[in-house]
């Protein structure tokens, strides 16, 4: 027995997790869901929980980098859980039936959650009303006008009684944790997340921000709001002209509002807080570079590279060669 199993609470039955998976889904934000549950399994010694990949009628479904990717099975029995599986962008494709099925589900309680873009299945399906969401940043315009019931968060991911959101991408992983850590309890969740190097699991579903920074923008709610839309869209960043419409601010306003009292530009914090994540990508998890390159917004390993070297002054590989055990978990 590891000393970790010891401090499991006891459980009746299994967890079981259906991930079903969207047209134009990430493969980032899909890994980062399930790690954490197999490190459950794995730290504690009992199969806690139990997951399956699935399509709506079984069929192979491709992902956003065009991938074809066949699933464990179709959705047919209900799983304690379902979690849609979206992309980045402002929607997808919805099958006819699923709206349907995902209503029974809702009705025999099954617990409901999305990744990226799949919220708006969700919504679609009315199934968010009355709840807060944590949409990918494409889609929220559209929620926003069309299911005015919904309370969009500018936090990475959400968890609302029987409703789980985030963004995408890394968030998935902060989310899976949140999940764990609630069912379990603290000692498994401080396991998994020392064997991801991730560190305390933050209460609050705020993401990483720089100290100095967060001083400044408490006392700056524009400013505040500003950085936990960039720091809650890091996979995908928003155009700074669309940052500042949904703040109510011209460009130039809010350029002038990071030069005060950041001391710096929009563009260059937003891509600051992208690198810090890819860096914690780096040396947390055992995912390749040009994933977490793509997972942190650069269009090219070699594009991310460049810029990883201009801010830390060595290359994204070099955070990895004294960490030997996150390489071979990766041969696994």
């Amino acid at each position: 027995m590891t000393a970790y199993q010891a401090l499991v609470p006891p459980r009746q039955c299994l967890e079981s997790i259906g991930f079903l998976l969207l047209d134009d889904f990430s493969l980032f934000a899909l890994a980062g869901a399930l790690e954490p549950l197999r490190l459950a399994n794995q730290l504690s010694g009992q199969s806690l929980y139990r997951w399956r990949t699935l399509t709506l009628d079984g069929a192979p479904v491709r992902a956003a980098n065009g991938m074809q990717v066949a699933p464990d099975d179709a959705l047919a029995e209900a799983p304690d859980a379902l979690i849609l599986c979206g992309g980045d962008g402002p929607g997808c494709d919805v099958p006819p039936r699923l709206p349907e099925r995902l209503r029974e589900l809702a009705g025999q309680g099954v617990h409901l959650g999305a990744l990226g873009s799949a919220s708006r299945v969700l919504a679609e399906a009315g199934l968010l009303q009355g709840y807060e969401c944590s949409p990918a940043w494409a889609c929220r315009v559209e929620l926003r006008e069309r299911f005015p019931g919904i309370a969009l968060s500018s936090q990475p991911y959400v968890l609302d009684r029987d409703r789980y959101t985030a963004v995408g991408g890394s968030a998935s992983l902060e989310l899976m944790l949140q999940l764990i850590g609630c069912n379990q309890g603290p000692a498994l969740l401080g396991a998994i997340s020392e064997t991801l190097a991730f560190g305390q699991l933050r209460s609050e579903p705020s993401p990483p921000r720089l100290t100095l920074a967060s001083a400044l923008a408490s006392a700056q709610p524009k400013l505040q709001e500003v950085i936990a839309l960039m720091e809650a869209n890091l996979e995908e960043p928003i155009d700074l002209d669309e940052l500042a419409s949904f703040i109510e601010l011209s460009r130039r306003q809010l350029e002038r509002l990071f030069q005060k009292y950041l001391r710096c530009s929009p563009s260059r914090y937003y891509l600051k807080l992208r690198l810090l994540r890819a860096r914690q990508l780096l040396r947390q998890t055992a995912l390749p570079v040009v994933q977490v390159a793509f997972g942190c917004g650069f269009l090219s390993a070699q594009n991310f590279s460049k810029c990883y070297r201009e801010h830390f002054g060595i290359p994204p590989s070099n955070e990895r060669l004294d960490k030997p055990r996150l390489c071979r978990a990766a041969m696994h």
